[in-house]
């Protein structure tokens, strides 16, 4: 979306631990008792395992007895989670900080290279993707031009390996500013090895050696994520992009519904599936966003789209997931299979539960849509006073749009206000243009001119093709933050202005806004359980403010701006929307209380002792994620470490 975007079901499989890749070298067998009664899998255990258990084996004396059990396809109770607190604090306990490079338990490189062999893809040492404009042994002046040149493509990005489109979580440690620039670039922020997966057998490698080895994993698809989500320091990445199968399955029939779906790999992206789709005169209910990996942290993340206000959420749609657990297990998880993970998988977020390597999705007959886009601003005849009472008639008006099924996408700044579009399914020109009248009155009022340019397509992938560009990323010097208005701000004229007031507040500041006019509710989605933040069913608004900076901004001056954002201008958007919430994939890394803003307490709860029963060890983690709380990559060695301990210290 302009600057900023957005299975058939088969048996699980586990899959045996790679441990005649990786030999053990022999331990006494008191250093082996203790891990086979925490449900340790003796083969699973590395040298820097071994080392770790001898030490932790005195500070978990007092635990009660752990008797090994299985997490299979029955589904977790989530009432009974008192009674697995002791065995889960055990396990939990195993957590130590990671391994990192300068570490003498970090694997070897010939560790690394039997890793590839033992892979269908490549096993990718990083070099960053600005790397060429640095002086040293890659300077390459043609290839620093074309990065410098495409820098804000999404295309440049996702087709690397370790590459991410927000760079500014990533360190902006390796960027084309210059040409050369001065000194070594640094890999620092990024991964150290990228796997790259071709298939389910190359994802359960990568996520048996990260855990087996101790080190920090990251999960990339396209690397759009808005808070860095795909990258991290000190880590080896599993690189999911080049799972790209599309299968059409005409007729699916499961407990909650027959029809027609797609199975996808999680590699595919938006504009992929789409086509796919409209190949079969169908669609799908996916993002605006072009290049968005359809089937990873999308879905994952609840997943808002042009269709939600007819058709829910992206996750509302999924029957099911493949996935590799943090146990290197290969899993489906559908409503009768693993039907609690499939639960958190459809909202509870991405690089958290595991690996999801396909998934499948309904699909419907395509629509016809109906798409406007028009800017108005402000002039030496038209204050910002006057201008701002016409953006005031478009927002209250917003009730009867969504609850039409329209959605629109829409930016401003002070004085310009640009619709790009306005997208409405099942709706003719004559009704759209009838639904937005009391705007277009307001304009004529005001002499301020519109020239809607409305246009009636026949099917869904053509007002979308025709509606949202490529996206623009690459952004180094800006923090977002988010608020998913309710309902209740137009129940009254005190909460609707109160609403206003701050919106307008922080846009007058020279902040980019950007506006989704959109109804999600749970009906729209055919009335799901699932992980989507309660706060999406009872939203009409979905609301982003931008703050920038100079790319020669001192540090301390970009995180006074930063905490002066977070804590005081979009707190005035959390101050009068109380126990609202925010769109966790686009957000503010900052987000106070991310776990209610981004899920509501009820339902995380319930996701943080999913992840606790599913990944007791943190093999996943990314910032912000469900469990995040537990780790930390704050400080000087950019080492993720259990965020109870006071040092870096690792065992």
């Amino acid at each position: 979306m302009g600057v900023f975007p957005r299975i058939t079901i088969v048996a699980a499989i586990v899959y045996t631990a790679i441990s005649t890749t990786y030999a053990i070298p022999a331990a006494s067998p008191s250093a082996l008792d203790w891990p086979s009664s925490l449900g340790i899998s003796k083969s699973l255990l590395s040298p820097h395992d071994i080392l770790r258990l001898s030490k932790l084996k005195s500070h978990t004396a007092g635990f009660p007895e752990f008797k090994p059990e299985k997490i299979g396809a029955e589904e977790v109770n989530v009432s009974k989670r008192e009674k697995k607190d002791a065995r889960l604090s055990r396990r939990q306990a195993f957590r130590t900080c990671k391994v990192i490079p300068s570490d003498e338990l970090w694997p070897s490189q010939e560790k690394f290279d039997e890793l590839e062999r033992a892979t269908e893809g490549p096993m990718i040492k990083t070099v960053p993707i600005a790397a060429p404009c640095f002086s040293g042994a890659v300077y390459d002046s043609e290839k620093c031009a074309e990065v410098t040149e495409k820098w804000s493509d999404s295309f440049l990005h996702d087709k690397d390996p370790s590459s991410i489109m927000s760079p500014f979580h990533q360190g902006i440690t390796c960027l084309p500013l210059a040409n050369p620039m001065p000194g070594p670039w640094s890999v620092l922020g990024y991964p150290n090895y990228v796997v790259q997966a071709m298939s389910v057998q190359d994802v359960q490698q990568a996520v048996n050696f990260a855990r087996m080895n101790n080190i920090r994993l990251v999960v990339k698809n396209t690397g759009h994520d808005f808070s860095g989500k795909s990258g991290g320091a000190n880590a080896i990445s599993v690189w999911t992009h080049h799972l790209k199968n599309i299968t059409y399955i005409p007729e699916i029939k499961t407990t909650e519904y027959t029809g027609k779906a797609f199975k996808v790999g999680s590699g595919v992206q938006g504009y992929e599936i789409y086509q796919a789709a409209a190949k079969e005169g169908l669609m799908v209910v996916g993002g605006e966003g072009m290049t968005v990996g359809f089937a990873g942290g999308y879905l994952q993340g609840g997943g808002h789209s042009p269709l939600s206000s007819i058709l829910g959420m992206g996750a509302d749609h999924v029957l099911s997931f493949d996935v590799v657990t943090a146990d290197g297990s290969f899993r489906t998880a559908d409503a009768t299979t693993n039907s609690d993970l499939f639960w958190a998988l459809r909202g509870g977020g991405g690089s958290t539960f595991g690996v999801v390597t396909a998934v499948t999705v309904k699909a419907y007959p395509t629509v016809p849509v109906t798409t406007v886009t028009f800017t108005f601003t402000m002039s030496d005849t038209v204050t910002l006073d006057q201008w701002w009472s016409a953006v005031r008639v478009y927002l209250e008006n917003f009730p009867v749009m969504a609850d039409a099924g329209m959605y629109s996408y829409f930016s401003m700044l002070p004085g310009v206000f640009n619709m790009a579009p306005l997208f409405a399914p099942k709706l003719t020109p004559a009704e759209v243009n009838a639904l937005m009248k009391p705007l277009y009155d307001k304009l004529e009022e005001l002499g301020i001119e519109c020239n809607p340019d409305t246009v009636y397509h026949t099917n869904f992938y053509d007002a979308w093709n025709y509606s949202f560009a490529k996206e623009i990323v690459g952004w180094r010097t800006i923090q977002i933050g988010s608020r998913l208005w309710p309902r209740q701000q137009w129940h009254d004229t005190s909460s609707f202005d109160a609403m206003f007031n701050a919106i307008r507040g922080t846009t007058d500041l020279g902040r980019t806004f950007l506006g989704f006019n959109i109804a999600p509710t749970l009906a729209n989605g055919g009335n799901p359980d699932n992980a989507v933040n309660p706060a999406w069913r009872n939203t009409l608004f979905h609301s982003i403010s931008v703050v920038g900076w100079a790319d020669d901004t001192p540090a301390d001056v970009i995180q006074t701006m930063r905490d002066q954002f977070t804590n005081v201008e979009m707190q005035s958007w959390r101050d009068v929307s109380p126990g609202a919430g925010s769109y966790l994939g686009e957000s503010d890394i900052n987000e106070p209380n991310f776990q209610q803003a981004f899920w509501g307490t009820e339902k995380y709860s319930k996701l943080y002792a999913l992840k606790q029963m599913y990944d007791p060890e943190g093999v996943f983690y990314a910032a912000t994620a469900v469990g995040s709380e537990n780790w930390t990559d704050k400080n000087s060695e950019r080492r993720l470490c259990p965020s109870y301990r006071s040092s870096t210290k690792f065992y």
